[in-house]
Parts: C-alpha cells; structure tokens; sequence
C-alpha cells in the first residue's frame, strides 16, 4: 500500500456478477489489494533481499538436478547469462519454475514413475491493457468484475491500481477473444452479461499496449499420489497446480504451499529433511483441493471445456445457484461464502448455513 496499491475491499469495492447475476454490494471485512504484477514482484523482491544470507542469481537457467546414491538432491547445474555453466551444492531446491516446470521429466528420469494429472481443457484467452480514468473520476464501487455466464461466455475485470491508472482484462473462451486494439477490445466489451463494464471504457484512455495471453489448460500434477519423491526438492505454486487465472487463484494457493513448507521445516528444526515431502503435501493438498473444485465447477458449465465431469457436478451448480439467490437476504453466508472461495476457509465452514435445505 505504502508503494501505490489501492485496498479493494470486498464486495463494498467491487460491483461482482458471478455466472448467475449481480451479487450484493456490502463490506464483508476482506481486504484485497489491487496492484500491478511488476509492482508486486518490486515489493516482495525487495523485502527478499533485504533477508540476511540472500543472494540472487541473475539471468541463469538451471539446466540439471544431481541426486545422490540416496535419492537425495546434492547439486544443481546453472547457466549463467555469459555461458558458463556453474555447479550449486543444494540441500533444499523449491522449483517455482511454473508451466514451464520440468520436474516431471526429471522424475521419470530418476526412476520414480510418471506424475498422475488432473487436466481441464479450458480454451480461455484473456486480452489485458491499462486505462486512464477521466479526471476527477469517482464512480462507487471502484472495481467491477463480471462473471461469464453459459449463454454470454465472456467475462471482464477492472480494477484501479497504482499512478492512477485502470487495468482492464476481458475474457473469452474458444475463439471468441479480445481483439488486442482499441476500437475492438472496447466493442468486445459490449458483449458481456452486464453493460458496466463497457460504461466504463467508452470513458477512458488508454495508457499502454494490449496483451493477450492464451490458457488452453487448467492442470493439477498429483505429487500427493506418488508411492515415493526424492528428497531435498518440491514444486510450489503453478509448478504444482496451474488453474484458471480468471479465478485468482495462484497466488493464494502459492501462500498456503509456503506455510505448509515452513510448518514442514520448523518441525525439523534444519535437520533431516528426506520426509519433507510427505508433510508438504499433505499440508497444501486440501487448499490445491479447494482451487481445483472452484475452476471444475465453474469452468465445465461450458461447451468448450473439456475433462471429466466429476458425478456430483449438477449437484455442484445447484448448490451455487442456490447460494447466490440466498446472499442478498443473508450477509453473513455472504461473508463466508466468500472466505471459502478466497481459500481462507474450508467448505465444511458452510454446512451450518443450510444452503440446501
């Protein structure tokens, strides 16, 4: 906050219409920051460097994981941005590599067996830019975020954040996309299930180049499963589950991996950590759990989504039907509903409500 953010507080902050209409607009105690992804990464590398033992390793790629005779991780092979190659001894390596992980691979290699996924074909394209508001700009709420629906698939997010500017993201699923100009990314916003959206464009300038960015899958690798894992290494974040960002799932899932790894590591107090993983997993698994249901819910209401169907989905949509049609009469189920998908709390928090009768 101090470096520009803006605090978003939910849903007071932000007109929300989720796949089955507008929801209500009432505080419901959950801050939520709004920034850029460059003025994150700024923050949280700088508070990384400030650490005492820190050091980074500037435009290097690592090439290699070296186990030892105990399958255990001993060294790590890394290219420099000069083309040499340097060798790391490692007793704890945390691959944050994302999509582009290649820790399945390295598995196999090792001999521990192919890595079980779950897979969503989710076909979703989201084109991003960033707006200026008209000057003296006040319009309540501030953010708008607009769910698509199984008739009208398209969805948008607006936001303010740092030097008074907007970022503006549309989705779309199969080829229906965004186009990354102007004159077509403002007339695209027409199209969504609510005009509030495209109000707010047809107001503004824009203040930076378009970005599209194609998310064919949605996919979970099931290390949890697996009868045996090497030590001294672990996926986190999108490493571990890459699920549709039209949720805003990542960076909380990556926070709940983090804690469980450090409740790993306080209970061994730095000694052995061969069994670290199982403790890992078994601490993030219910959270990657949680994020993996929003997306199956949400993203197989439509045509263009393919994978399997879990047998409870109809039950699943029922309930969130339900759900929305009971949360203008009852703020508190509201509340927690919320908490729920903002993996703050579990499911079970809303059996007391009686959701289904």
């Amino acid at each position: 906050l101090a470096a520009g953010a803006v605090q978003i507080r939910r849903n007071k902050d932000v007109w929300f219409h989720d796949p089955f209409g507008p929801t209500p607009i009432r505080d419901l105690e959950i801050d939520s920051p709004s920034m850029s992804r460059p003025l994150l990464e700024h923050v949280t590398r700088a508070r990384v460097a400030a650490l005492p033992g820190v050091e980074f390793l500037d435009q290097c790629r690592v090439r290699s994981v070296t186990l030892d005779e105990s399958q255990k991780v001993k060294s790590l092979l890394v290219a420099t941005a000069d083309g040499t190659q340097r060798s790391l001894q490692a007793e704890l390596v945390i691959d944050c590599t994302g999509r582009a992980t290649r820790l399945p691979g390295w598995l196999k290699d090792w001999g521990f067996g192919a890595v079980e996924r779950q897979q969503l074909q989710i076909a979703m394209t989201y084109t991003s830019a960033l707006f200026r508001p008209p000057a003296g700009w006040d319009w309540t709420p501030a953010a708008c975020l607009i769910g698509p629906q199984p008739s009208i698939p398209r969805g948008g997010y607006v936001t303010p954040i740092e030097g008074g500017l907007w970022i503006v993201t549309l989705y779309g699923r199969g080829q229906d996309i965004a186009p990354a100009n102007l004159q077509g990314f403002v007339e695209w916003s027409r199209g969504l299930p609510h005009p509030v959206i495209h109000e707010r464009l047809a107001q503004t300038k824009l203040a930076s180049d378009f970005h599209t960015y194609g998310l064919p899958t949605g996919r979970w690798f099931r290390y949890d499963l697996m009868d045996h894992f090497p030590g001294g290494i672990l996926p986190l974040g999108e490493a571990i589950c890459a699920y549709n960002p039209m949720y805003g799932q990542g960076i909380g899932l990556a926070c709940a991996q983090a804690l469980a790894l450090q409740d790993g590591l306080r209970a061994r107090s730095g000694q052995d950590l061969n069994d670290l993983a199982s403790d890992y997993f078994a601490g993030c698994t219910a959270r990657n759990q949680l994020g993996w249901s929003i997306m199956e819910t949400a993203d197989l209401m439509f045509a263009t989504t393919e994978g399997e169907r879990p047998a409870d989905i109809e039950a699943r949509w029922q309930f969130a039907r339900t759900l929305h049609d009971l949360l203008p009469d009852n703020p508190e189920l509201h509340r927690q509903s919320l908490r729920v998908t903002h993996l703050l709390d579990p499911p079970s928090t809303l059996e007391r409500f009686k959701v289904m009768g």
